[in-house]
């Protein structure tokens, strides 16, 4: 590459010889446009290739999203902390987003975001996403376009089931969501009386430990969860 650089630069130094410095940039960008842009690549190539090995975030240990809750960014974040200790990772490695407001088929919002609706399906397609807080009304819809979701047999120990066997939604002789009614989780959320809650996980065998802590975060029987949550929790009750 050097060798090559030297080459083209005696060329230019030789061509251009006797000519003012206006006519010298004239002639390189008339005759080595193209010198030019491929160096200008392998130095884009390069500064990319560097930033991909060295500087690359880790992936997320574990992604819930809530649909068509209040966006509220601190509580979030105060949620992500706390499971995060669970799982024993830096906060920055787990992702709880309740920037997900949206119409779909039998339910308009004023004011939603409508992308929302194609970036969390785009995001369930390519696997980025684990949980997810929704509405019945909403799981119905994506059964209806052919989404699957996780067994919650996977997920739990067969005392578990008994224990909150009437807390979870059965359907095709599987357990496939979780109602959130009586869940400690749900003094952080909004429920229209019609329109239960459900975690739902989504399959894929990635981070199923964590999913199986998870589940028990929002139930809060996992040891030492919701305690330091529920202190800070007073402010977003009305």
């Amino acid at each position: 590459m050097t060798e090559w650089l030297r080459k083209i630069q005696k060329e230019i130094s030789r061509k251009t010889e006797g000519m003012n410095q206006s006519q010298k940039w004239e002639y390189i960008f008339t005759y080595y446009w193209y010198h030019i842009l491929l160096i200008v690549l392998g130095i884009g190539i390069f500064v990319l290739l560097v930033r991909h090995l060295f500087f690359q975030k880790p992936p997320k240990e574990f992604v819930c999203v809530m649909i068509n809750q209040a966006i509220r960014y601190e509580r979030d974040e105060m949620l992500q902390e706390e499971f995060s200790k669970i799982l024993k990772v830096p906060s920055d490695r787990v992702l709880i987003d309740s920037d997900y407001v949206f119409s779909y088929e039998g339910k308009q919002l004023e004011g939603a975001n409508e992308s929302s609706y194609e970036k969390f399906f785009f995001r369930w397609v390519v696997k980025e996403l684990d949980a997810v807080v929704m509405p019945e009304s909403f799981y119905r819809h994506c059964r209806e376009l052919e989404y699957e979701f996780m067994d919650l047999d996977f997920l739990l120990t067969e005392e578990e089931i008994t224990l909150w066997k009437k807390q979870m939604l059965f359907e095709d002789g599987r357990y496939k969501g979780l109602y959130l009614s009586d869940s400690y989780f749900m003094s952080y959320l909004n429920q229209e009386e019609e329109d239960p809650l459900l975690l739902v996980f989504l399959t894929g065998e990635t981070h199923l430990k964590a999913k199986q802590k998870f589940l028990k975060f929002a139930m809060g029987t996992e040891t030492g969860t919701m305690e330091g949550v529920n202190k800070k929790n007073e402010k977003y009750e009305n």
